[in-house]
């Protein structure tokens, strides 16, 4: 066990790989991603299921080792983009229904074939796939299937227009079962936009019922609509289901429902000092010299750059914690450094924890933070954190 002392207040314990021989590393506090998901869990009407989104490596957190806690917790499904990322999941023993969100994506056939022998449910987005589905289908066996609705984000999804024609040719197949419908909320934000997205919505709900029957199944609601509470139920299905993804590990879908629900940031990003230097007034810092001392100064090198995940949007304008305090970025952030002023520091030593995103004493920097300096948003930076950063999971 390694043992980190946390501005002399805090002291968490984790497992770190005998490996990891470079002190930077992402910290996932899997006590927080419960509670996250125990947030979610109490804003739901009865029975109603939750679709855990685990796409993009569970958002930058490690899909196994999250998928993992949301299958113990009880989540109805699991939530990827790609196929791939569905067969990561079953290689590694998950057995929950895997929704695959971006269906085929073009791939064809053997994209259906892959799909089928490792159990994954693919969203069907256009009338052109459902013949190559019940083909393969024909040959390996049914074939669950959810349908996304275009009201209003106009990315994948089939639109009211070209609805019938793909329902025509579902009505006919014999081995594809729809068993859930959906769309996807594109400015929760906007009621008006929201309510005609639902208009929509419900449009599209009356004519499957018409052609189909009931569908068991509905789901619209992402994190803000969970936040809010509506819009969960749809149209007439037999259950809904909700899909969080952000509000999960922790951060608010916008800045302004950081006051509408208690979340608990779930990945902190950690390092050490590596090397200090005194400079004199006047010394140039970082590529293209974009900063200058304004005094004699001391200067900490830092183990993490963009090819981390630590974007170069964070030049000159970002803090660090260190020893409690917030310690501003000098000059660019290079590929695998960063440069900070210790100046005010005097007696901070070489192998002193840094916090680059997550709490330390009573000061913390968050990912909504950390995108305000970069121009960006929150979900950029967890997705962001590259595959070179090792994630320790804190039970």
């Amino acid at each position: 066990m390694f043992t980190i002392a946390v501005a002399h207040l805090q002291v968490l314990k984790y497992a770190i790989s005998p490996m990891q021989l470079r002190p930077t590393h992402a910290v996932i506090d899997l006590a927080a991603l419960k509670h996250n998901y125990h947030e979610v869990q109490k804003r739901l009407p009865k029975n109603c299921g939750i679709l855990t989104m685990v796409k993009a490596d569970a958002y930058g957190h490690g899909a196994v080792p999250v998928a993992k806690v949301f299958e113990k917790e009880g989540a109805t499904c699991l939530g990827v983009a790609t196929v791939e990322e569905g067969v990561e999941l079953r290689d590694a023993g998950l057995k929950k229904p895997i929704l695959v969100m971006g269906g085929l994506l073009g791939s064809g056939e053997e994209a259906a074939q892959v799909m089928l022998k490792h159990h994954l449910i693919p969203v069907v987005h256009s009338a052109g796939v459902i013949d190559l589905l019940e083909e393969i289908s024909r040959r390996y066996g049914t074939l669950k299937i959810h349908l996304k609705i275009d009201t209003g984000m106009t990315r994948l999804g089939v639109t009211l227009q070209a609805l019938p024609n793909l329902l025509a040719r579902l009505k006919v197949s014999e081995h594809l079962k729809l068993e859930g419908v959906m769309t996807h909320l594109a400015f929760r934000q906007n009621e008006d936009y929201t309510k005609q997205q639902l208009q929509k919505f419900k449009e599209a709900g009356e004519t499957i019922l018409k052609v189909m029957g009931e569908v068991p199944i509905g789901h619209i609601a992402n994190s803000a609509a969970v936040i809010e509470g509506s819009p969960i139920e749809s149209f007439q299905t037999s259950q809904y289901w909700v899909r969080p993804g952000i509000m999960l590990y922790g951060i608010p879908p916008y800045p302004e429902y950081a006051k509408k629900v208690s979340l608990k940031p779930v990945m902190s990003l950690m390092s050490k000092i590596v090397l200090i230097k005194q400079v004199p007034k006047g010394t140039k810092v970082s590529y293209n010299c974009t900063y200058t001392t304004k005094r004699k100064s001391k200067i900490g090198v830092i183990p993490i750059g963009y090819a981390d995940g630590y974007p170069w949007a964070l030049s000159n304008k970002a803090h660090v914690l260190i020893s409690g305090r917030r310690v501003p970025v000098l000059g660019r952030v290079t590929m695998d450094m960063i440069m900070v002023d210790l100046t005010d520091l005097p007696d901070v030593p070489v192998g002193d924890e840094v916090v680059l995103m997550g709490k330390q004493g009573d000061e913390k920097i968050t990912a909504d933070q950390l995108a305000a300096w970069a121009k960006t948003i929150p979900y950029e930076i967890v997705c962001g954190v590259s595959k070179r950063m090792p994630r320790v999971y804190k039970q």
